[in-house]
């Protein structure tokens, strides 16, 4: 499926705010606190919500940059792959629907032809 750029631009727009903003909220602020609670709750070492936050904020950033862009993208897949993946272990079904959004959302970017590649076929 060949999406528009506007669409492609739009979307990573959208992916890197979300991610930077959750990410910082998981590093640092008034959240981190409990995102480290829920982290352990979860069962992951504590700290671990600080590495997710960091991929979170780098992977949000590189979406809006072209050469990244795939890269980016795949990673906030994966990322939101173990956070599917933790609420089904845990039962929480109604926190499945963020990550499905956002995953399907940044699939759809990191399938996305990249810039280069339409200028070079273009």
């Amino acid at each position: 499926m060949k999406l528009p750029r506007a669409a492609v631009w739009a979307a990573a727009i959208f992916l890197a705010v979300a991610f930077v903003l959750v990410g910082i909220s998981k590093v640092r602020g008034p959240s981190a606190m409990r995102w480290g609670e829920r982290f352990v709750h979860w069962g992951y070492p504590a700290g671990a919500e600080r590495i997710v936050g960091v991929l979170e904020i780098l992977a949000g950033v590189g979406v809006l940059m072209p050469k990244w862009r795939r890269a980016a993208a795949a990673t906030l897949v994966a990322l939101m792959i173990g956070a599917l993946c933790t609420h089904l272990v845990h039962a929480e079904f109604l926190r499945l629907i963020p990550p499905l959004v956002l995953g399907a959302l940044a699939f759809l970017v990191c399938s996305a032809p990249s810039v280069q590649a339409r200028t070079d076929a273009g």
